[in-house]
């Protein structure tokens, strides 16, 4: 077999492996949490009553915030599933011109050898030396006989062990083409899963944009100091030392410090929670989902006390907030609207996981 026939199957062959995001066991998210919020009719819950004061207003805030961030997260799932898909289209049919075109190499190969194989039987054929009668009448002697049996034999064999050669080749490469095929028809059905995953993108967004307006307005009903109150107190910059992907991300995010939380932002201006973390690691070379609940994929899984400086960390379950470990028990993370990017104390009754990448 050719070295292109070989290189179209390894090709097809690599493009139906997927493989798995991280070896290590994820913290306690489900894995699908991103297909599954796509596969689920979305639903916007019914509002809770409007608050006649700021004190009701700041009471209904926290479960509003909540909601609304943990929509914009799956929206961003949404969108990690989506660019998946797409790509996932790209690949298999990427896959379908090389294989074709190795099977109409390899056929014409093989006839063109079947049409040197005829010239040469025919012309044999015409010098009277084809079979056993004429070469035992040609020769002079026993040994001569033999011998000239010797070569049609030999002759023989080496056109027929040809042949068989493009012909396995031909059977080979048919197989990659039918591969193609194959990968086509997945092709055709990613295209349908990435067309609902944006109808049901734009629903979730909807969702968002609801909560997030709905907790604008209440924010809007908090005092200053209110609001001072609700985002508590930030902690103390640590000092930032080591090396590695996590702890340039972390010195990266520390550039950020002040700028403003805004749903579904990833910088340079604003950021979410994701968008801050994404943009970080970026910065350090690394491309992470944009995503809270696929980061908590990738990399290998941390415990609570094996936390180093540049580790992301993860809240609630489903996750649904993440930031960067950065020492002595804190974190910078974009914690909510109304607030900035900063260092916090990492909650122990939040955290529910952490991964290091």
């Amino acid at each position: 077999m050719s070295g292109s026939s070989l290189a179209v199957v390894a090709l097809v062959a690599g493009v139906l492996i997927v493989n798995p995001a991280s070896a290590d066991p994820p913290p306690p998210v489900d894995p699908a949490a991103a297909a599954a919020a796509l596969a689920a009719p979305a639903t916007t819950p019914a509002p809770p009553p409007r608050p006649t004061n700021a004190t009701d207003a700041a009471a209904q805030l926290d479960q509003v915030q909540r909601e609304a961030e943990a929509l914009t997260e799956q929206w961003h799932a949404a969108q990690d599933a989506l660019t998946a898909r797409q790509q996932d289209v790209t690949n298999f049919q990427n896959a379908v011109g090389p294989a074709k075109a190795a099977v109409d190499v390899a056929k014409a190969n093989e006839e063109s050898y079947r049409k040197q194989v005829d010239a040469v039987a025919m012309a044999t054929f015409e010098s009277g030396n084809l079979d056993q009668f004429n070469a035992l009448l040609a020769s002079g002697s026993p040994q001569d006989f033999l011998d000239q049996m010797s070569a049609l034999e030999s002759l023989s064999s080496q056109y027929k062990e040809a042949l068989g050669q493009l012909s396995a080749e031909v059977d080979k490469t048919t197989a990659a083409q039918s591969d193609a095929d194959a990968a086509v028809a997945r092709a055709q059905a990613a295209v349908a899963q990435a067309t609902k995953a944006e109808q049901d993108l734009g629903a979730r967004k909807k969702d968002a944009e609801m909560r997030i307006d709905e907790a604008e307005k209440l924010l809007a009903q908090l005092s200053p100091q209110q609001r001072r109150d609700r985002n508590g107190p930030g902690a103390d910059a640590p000092d930032i030392t080591g090396s590695g992907v996590g702890v340039e991300a972390l010195r990266a995010a520390a550039t950020q410090l002040g700028k403003p939380y805004v749903w579904g932002a990833e910088g340079p201006n604003s950021y979410d929670c994701s968008g801050l973390t994404s943009w970080a690691f970026k910065k350090a070379g690394v491309t992470l989902p944009r995503s809270s609940s696929q980061q908590a994929l990738v990399g290998r899984a941390v415990s609570w006390d094996q936390l180093q400086p540049g580790d992301l960390v993860f809240y609630y379950s489903p996750v649904s907030h993440v930031g960067i470990y950065a020492g002595n028990g804190t974190f910078i993370d974009a914690p909510q609207s109304g607030d900035v990017v900063k260092y916090q104390k990492v909650s122990r009754s939040a955290f529910t996981g952490a991964r290091r990448v």
